[in-house]
């Protein structure tokens, strides 16, 4: 009944509960950084407290209101529907500043006159007043709506409102948020989290394991009223962790609250439309139409607007609050069983339309109908997803639990869980699997089988096993089915590209043609990088590194196997694969750099994943480069049993092998095994041949054989490989000075340092330390422009000694060193066979002998030189 005098006012204002501050209950939980919140916003005009039922807006106020945290008196009216007429609204706002200590005049009782005259109370009383409308719900434009931001404008800066409403109250929010003054505590401020409900459950005598806490958070989403469902729920049970591990939205006490509370305020279309969009994971109005009918898509909008229980997502989609989407699942189940799966297929029928393929194939598995969830992964092309490719396993989860019965009758089914066997690294249970498809896939309508076809020979591009002749067949039948596909179709999966190229790959380094290889990896590792997959980058980089190193680029090969260091040795999918080619790599890069502890490790690795997964290439490629490093440690013997106990291997790397094992007999002082490996495997211009076969002559000490086997090399007109090249340069540097021409000798000493300096080789050097090393003592001006490699290399080029003669080769004469002198004197050739009385050409007689005697190829490196040994 509205008070009609003031005396009447009075007595009904203090035994009104709608205008008290609510009793705080017992099993409160005070959360600081709510209350800081509500203490922020009520520093401004307008705080706005939203949520759905049970969500804990009127508690969180309640704690604030109740721990003398605001800034001045606090107002509380608790309002119901009928509450929001301005008869009675009015009345009530009057009671409450009242109540709270506002000296109200009685002409506010005139709700026609009432946020006027409440304004002018509510300024009078000279400081902050915060007002609380509890469960406001108006409608826009209405008199109370109007009346209220009328109230909100006159009072400022007094006025401090406090809004708690399962959505937006219909007040101007967009022009206090632009103005600073508004602050919003939405369902996610609200939303308890695991260090806010383990007191929660406490105030119920419930002790969960940090695991369990964690689960119920996340399956409650912090809903309040869930979590404290739960905790009623788990008083005294005798399994809490079982209990919380089976909680859901079908739990009868929370279906019976949202029943009351959520569904039963719906009228019968809206209650329809909610069961059937809950079968969804998310929706939007053109699958509520699909699901509902036209008439559903229309007043879907409206539907999820006014709920709060329902998400807006990006693109116009919406989801509900996982618990009370289960609930209407549970319901939907119960009210209607025939329809869910019919739904479902619908639901799965419209994503696959529209190219969702995961939210498809969840719908066709929850309708039971794994065979058509099947055809759409595999017309879809999407079988690198179920591999593990990608590294999304949400399509791998869907379809984990495939029926044995479905897989052995549908050609589709067994080939999807052939590729989830392999994403697990069953890989007999994906044999079997995949026999049993290939079988079924004539069966099939004309239009399936290019999928079919081209989804089985993917999945034989991921098996580890096969030789390497049907390793190539699958490659190509790949690659012919792809060029059947249409243009487009393989758009949207890069993994299935970056695999048939990383094949590719593979079959040109097994047949020796690095460029192609190298081409093939590259390309592959374009589209790998598209996917984001860990074991496709990592194979792709890891190949094209060991590839590049096989050309003798280093510096490429070093950047790519560092690149693939960065990722997980072992990859997550396929499960527990390796990639031997990425320590293949790094041990070959490791070893050019000649950091032999790492280079053992990274071969030990690799040897690790080739037992895993065998693989010839590679274990001729890990027998190769470990027979390397035992030559470089001083090891030739062991060089020798690595390389003989090698088997099988394509031809080109059984060469490289041998080659190795002639290096072995030089080292071992076996001229003879030396040269006859070498010549054994020996080609017509081939520069690494060429190098292994002079290093045999020069063990045999035949100096000119060697010599002529290196010109002929160095004379070729084809590429020769960078780190062949500084090999070949460096011995014909040894010969020459050998044969006592300093001169050729440090021209192709210069060319050696030069090319290794650019690329980092380094290896070349340590192999020919012993004669470089005093070579770098005696001349600082060869080596000079070339410190960093040395330091690289650990050469000490050291200081000259102080006798001249013993730093030239040759005596200078006394006519040269007249010419070397006047040559100081930056004098031509004319001149200076003008100023000595001789013809031009006895002074260039005497200048090639200068340069040679000195080891220099300049005029200027020669006077340098001689100023260095104080000859001028």
């Amino acid at each position: 009944m509205i008070p009609r005098t003031l005396s009447d006012w009075r007595d009904a204002m203090a035994i009104n509960s709608k205008v008290v501050v609510p009793e705080q209950p017992q099993w409160m939980v005070c959360r600081a950084r709510i209350m800081e919140r509500l203490r922020r916003g009520t520093a401004g005009s307008l705080t706005v407290v939203t949520g759905p039922p049970g969500a804990g807006k009127t508690s969180a106020v309640v704690s604030w209101a109740t721990a003398d945290k605001s800034p001045g008196p606090v107002a509380w009216v608790t309002l119901d529907p009928e509450d929001v007429q301005p008869e009675t609204f009015w009345p009530l706002v009057a009671m409450a500043l009242y109540h709270a200590g506002i000296n109200v005049s009685w002409e506010a009782m005139d709700w026609g006159r009432a946020p006027g005259e409440l304004a002018l109370d509510v300024s009078a009383h000279g400081g902050p007043v915060v007002l609380v409308l509890d469960n406001l719900h108006m409608s826009h434009n209405s008199e109370v709506s109007r009346g209220l931001t009328s109230l909100l404008e006159s009072a400022r800066p007094w006025l401090r409102l406090v809004v708690t409403a399962r959505r937006d109250p219909a007040l101007p929010l967009h022009r206090y948020r632009l103005a600073g003054q508004l602050t919003e505590v939405r369902v996610g401020h609200l939303a308890f989290a695991e260090r806010e409900a383990e007191p929660l459950l406490a105030q119920h005598g419930v002790r969960l394991a940090p695991a369990s806490l964690r689960a119920l958070v996340r399956r409650t989403e912090g809903w309040a009223a869930g979590l404290r469902l739960a905790a009623i729920s788990l008083e005294g049970h005798p399994d809490p962790e079982g209990f919380v591990a089976q909680f859901a939205g079908d739990d009868k006490s929370v279906v019976a609250y949202l029943i009351e509370e959520v569904l039963e305020a719906h009228p019968g279309d809206q209650r329809h439309l909610l069961l059937v969009t809950s079968v969804p994971d998310r929706v939007n109005s053109e699958l509520a139409a699909e699901l509902g009918g036209a008439d559903a898509g229309r007043s879907f909008a409206e539907m999820v607007r006014d709920n709060p229980f329902a998400t807006q997502l990006d693109h116009g989609w919406y989801r509900y609050h996982p618990m009370f989407a289960e609930a209407l699942r549970l319901i939907l189940r119960h009210e209607a069983p025939a329809d869910v799966a019919a739904l479902n297929l619908r639901a799965a029928a419209w994503f696959a339309r529209r190219g969702l393929l995961l939210d498809a194939v969840r719908h066709a598995v929850r309708a039971d109908d794994w065979a058509y969830a099947s055809r759409l992964v595999i017309g879809q092309t999407a079988v690198g997803r179920l591999l593990g490719l990608r590294p999304d396993r949400s399509l791998v989860d869907a379809l984990r639990e495939m029926p044995d019965h479905v897989t052995r009758t549908e050609a589709e089914s067994g080939l999807v869980a052939a590729a989830v066997a392999r994403a697990g690294g069953d890989d007999v249970s994906c044999a079997r699997a995949l026999r049993t498809a290939t079988d079924l896939i004539g069966r099939l309508p004309a239009a399936r089988v290019l999928p079919a076809r081209l989804a089985a020979g993917v999945i034989r591009l991921t098996d580890p096993g096969p030789d390497d002749a049907g390793r190539a067949r699958a490659v190509t039948e790949v690659e012919n089915l792809l060029r059947r596909l249409p243009a487009r179709s393989l758009d949207d999966h890069p993994e299935i590209r970056a695999l048939v190229l990383a094949a590719r790959g593979g079959i040109e380094l097994g047949e020796g043609r690095m460029t192609e290889a190298a081409d093939a990896f590259g390309t592959a590792l374009t589209f790998a990088l598209e996917t984001d997959g860990e074991f496709l980058r990592r194979h792709c980089l890891g190949h094209l590194a060991l590839v590049e190193s096989l050309r003798s680029r280093f510096v490429r090969a070093t950047e790519l196997a560092a690149r693939a260091e960065q990722l997980p040795e072992v990859c997550s999918a396929p499960a527990r694969r390796r990639v031997a080619a990425a320590h293949l790599a790094s041990a070959s890069v490791a070893l050019q750099h000649v950091e032999l502890p790492r280079a053992r490790h990274e071969l030990s690795r690799a040897r690790m994943a080739l037992e895993e997964f065998p693989d010839t290439v590679m274990s001729g490629l890990a027998a190769l480069i470990t027979a390397e490093v035992d030559l470089v440690e001083g090891l030739p013997r062991r060089a020798l049993e690595t390389v003989r106990g090698t088997v099988g291997g394509p031809a080109w790397l059984e060469r490289r092998l041998t080659l190795v094992e002639a290096d072995a007999h030089t080292l071992l002082g076996e001229p003879v095994a030396a040269r006859e490996a070498a010549e054994r495997v020996g080609e017509p211009g081939d520069p690494l041949s060429a190098v292994v076969l002079a290093r045999a002559w020069i063990g045999a000490g035949d100096l000119g054989t060697a010599a002529k086997v290196v010109h002929e090399a160095l004379a070729e007109p084809g590429a020769i490989p960078a780190d062949v090249r500084v090999d070949a340069w460096l011995l014909d540097a040894y010969l020459s000075y050998r044969f006592a021409d300093p001169s050729r000798g440090r021209r192709s000493l210069d060319r050696a340092l030069r090319l290794g300096d650019r690329d980092q080789l380094l290896l070349p050097f340590v192999r020919s330390r012993a004669w470089l090393q005093p070579l770098f003592r005696h001349d600082p001006d060869l080596v000079r422009p070339y410190l960093r490699l040395l330091e690289l290399l650990r050469f000490q080029p050291g200081t000259v000694p102080a006798s001249a003669e013993s730093a030239v080769y040759g005596q200078l004469s006394a006519r040269e060193l007249d010419v070397l002198r006047h040559l100081s004197k930056m004098m031509t050739t004319e001149e200076i066979a003008s100023q000595m009385y001789v013809s031009v050409n006895t002074v260039k007689t005497h200048l090639k002998s200068i340069y040679r005697k000195l080891a220099v190829t300049r005029r200027g490196e020669a006077v340098r030189r001689a100023k260095h040994l104080s000859l001028v």
